[in-house]
């Protein structure tokens, strides 16, 4: 079902929603190409999907209760689970197609994995000492502290590059990380911001207004544009691969998962646009970068 189209400074947004058939909540996490992973309650218990733009397909990590997959590159998958009947212990895993692989820092009581990009994963794990970030390059964990910070949780990886969001100065800021240094990602006028997805160089994300309304939002370095689905009372955007980004929305009908998709418009077509409503366009994109 495509929502509708919302205009952009780099073209117009078309929203898409994603369903699982027969599920009472949608949630959609990562993108590579075509493909797309998330999750979704069925109405008793949460199982992640798979979905190749025709197909949904279930994936349950073999014995556990919750299973929730939240990034993909190629025919790789990862992301979490934990079981009900013990001490509640997530545990990260990886999906080649065939087989799960847990994935569990040494000495954490935690680990959940988030992005994905060739043999590099990067997450969150909790220890006595608090909530970090990680990369995992198949041999050994990392750990990723943004200085000073309370906690910082690692969500997208692409080439050398990592965002995440950490807690410091009474909010959550996202961050970017080069290998080197952290930079801070903050929307202008945001209470909170959350960098969930990276992918040549563009960001995103969501962030929390003044009225603790959830936005989406895109980061190309310069400007940040946000992403509302029509209609919607809450937009959370996580994965982007390209013009692509998904996440999920609430409306009066509960949460649904979206892809938005950039659809670039010509330059005559702008031309051809009277010079008030491009006036207007103009306003009202400056106004959306304020919150």
């Amino acid at each position: 079902l495509t929502l509708c189209i919302g205009v952009s400074a780099q073209g117009a947004y078309t929203y898409t929603t994603l369903d699982v058939p027969g599920a009472s909540t949608t949630y959609a996490y990562g993108i590579d190409g075509g493909n797309i992973v998330g999750n979704y309650n069925d109405g008793g218990s949460y199982h992640s999907f798979s979905y190749d733009g025709s197909t949904y397909t279930t994936l349950d990590v073999p014995g556990a209760d919750r299973t929730y997959a939240l990034g993909i590159d190629g025919s790789n998958i990862v992301g979490w689970y934990y079981y009900l009947d013990t001490s509640y212990d997530s545990h990260g895993f990886s999906y080649d197609g065939t087989a799960y692989t847990t994935l569990d820092v040494p000495g954490a009581t935690n680990t959940r994995a988030f992005g994905i990009d060739g043999g590099n994963i990067v997450g969150r794990y909790s220890d006595d000492s608090g909530s970090h970030g990680f990369i995992y390059d198949g041999t050994t964990y990392t750990t990723l502290d943004v200085p000073g910070a309370s906690y910082t949780y690692a969500y997208g990886i692409d080439g050398g590059n990592i965002v995440g969001d950490y807690y410091g100065a009474g909010s959550n800021h996202g961050f970017s990380y080069d290998g080197t240094t952290y930079t801070t990602l903050d929307v202008p006028g945001a209470s909170n911001t959350y960098a969930f997805g990276i992918d040549d160089g563009n960001i995103s994300g969501y962030y929390i207004d003044a009225s603790y309304d959830s936005h989406g939002f895109s980061y190309d370095g310069t400007t940040y544009t946000t992403l509302d689905v029509p209609g919607a009372h809450l937009t959370r955007a996580f994965g982007i691969d390209g013009g692509n980004i998904v996440g999920y929305y609430r409306d009066g009908d509960g949460y649904h998962g979206f892809r938005a998709t950039v659809v670039p418009l010509p330059a005559a077509a702008w031309m051809a646009v009277p010079l008030l409503a491009v006036i207007g366009v103009i306003g009202k994109m400056r106004r959306l970068r304020r919150v």
